[in-house]
Order: structure tokens, then C-alpha cells, then sequence
């Protein structure tokens, strides 16, 4: 088998060594992402797992489980309103009247689940938890915090700076910055954690 053809409709067909295998290799992960989501989403899914794995370096977090969380974390961001809530209707009734732009998040752990038969819950949680942080732990902070301030947003401001000394307080300020943005820009309402 050529690996440059795996795929996510597929790999419950490939052989378990082989499925095993692309779990635990970022670059087999990477030409399955890559098909999955536009070029540009693809980038922000790379830096995000790069930022993400910086920090759980340095917070003694599994840095590769971060850089797995961040890569594999918008994977149905394109997803219609109809497929989030198919998955939402089946698996988590309670978050079908979140905003859409919430939803990839939460259909994302069941996309995962049932595609690739990824069952690490530190991963899964992590992914469900970026657009609205309902966990504080400290993978799920990672990313949350990795997503919103990769550096090919552009936003230049401390919270990634103080997000190498405390998660927590980086945490905190990008809520604040979050809720704000939301309220002054986006004329939106601040649910809980996040967008």
C-alpha cells in the first residue's frame, strides 16, 4: 500500500499494525489531515500542534499526545451543519444549540472515535475543549490556549509568553480577551469559556 493514499474513509479497512502504526506517526497523521481540511486550515492545524507540544514541554505534559491533539483538533471544521449535528443528535444532544462555530469541536472527538478508533481520552478531551474549555486539564488548556494563539493568527499580545509560566493565568487572560472580542467585535454572546 502506497501510505501517501491513507485516508480517513479507509483506515478502518487497514490492517491493525498498520492503523496502529499512523496513530503513532505525525507524518502518516499529516497526509490524512492534509486531505481532509483547505491548505490554510492545514497550516493553522501544524502551527497549532507545534505551539501545543512547546508547551507541554515545558509543563511536563505528554508533548506528543499535545502535537496529535493539534493536528488532528479542526479535522471536521468543514463539516455542514447537518453532519456536526448527526454526530451531535447521536453521541451529545445537549450541544446541538451551540453556536456553529463551536460545533467541529465537540463532532471532531466522535469523528475520531469512529474513523480511526482513537480512543486516548487525554487526546479526545483535549480536541473537544478547544473552542469552549469546559476542562481545566492541562492538555485541554494547551490546546485551547495553542489554538487561539498560534502565531499565524497574528495577535500579538503575552499570552503564549505567559503560558510558559502558568497555564492557569494565560488561561484566564485569554478568556477575558475571548469574552471581549466577542462582545465588542463580533456583537456575539460569551458562552461560558470560550467561542
Amino acid at each position: 500500500m502506497n501510505l501517501q493514499d491513507i485516508c480517513f474513509d479507509d483506515f478502518m479497512t487497514y490492517d491493525h499494525k498498520l492503523r496502529k502504526r499512523i496513530l503513532n506517526d505525525p507524518e502518516l497523521l499529516k497526509i490524512m489531515v492534509r486531505k481532509n481540511i483547505k491548505e490554510k486550515r492545514y497550516l493553522h492545524s501544524l502551527s497549532v500542534a507545534d505551539l501545543a507540544k512547546e508547551l507541554a514541554s515545558i509543563h511536563h505534559v505528554d508533548p506528543e499526545k499535545a502535537y496529535i491533539a493539534g493536528l488532528l483538533h479542526d479535522v471536521t471544521k468543514y463539516f455542514s451543519e447537518e453532519e456536526h449535528d448527526a454526530y451531535l443528535r447521536f453521541y451529545d444532544p445537549e450541544k446541538l444549540n451551540y453556536p456553529e462555530s463551536c460545533k467541529h469541536s465537540f463532532s471532531a472527538k466522535y469523528f475520531l472515535k469512529e474513523k480511526l478508533n482513537l480512543h486516548d481520552k487525554d487526546i479526545l478531551n483535549a480536541i473537544y475543549n478547544h473552542t469552549i474549555c469546559f476542562s481545566r486539564d492541562a492538555l485541554s488548556v494547551i490546546l485551547y490556549i495553542a489554538d487561539k494563539r498560534e502565531p499565524l493568527r497574528g495577535i500579538d499580545d503575552d499570552v503564549v509568553k505567559i503560558a510558559k509560566e502558568d497555564l492557569h493565568k494565560a488561561f484566564e487572560k485569554l478568556n477575558w480577551d475571548v469574552e471581549r472580542y466577542l462582545r465588542e467585535v463580533k456583537n456575539e454572546k460569551f458562552i461560558g469559556n470560550g467561542i
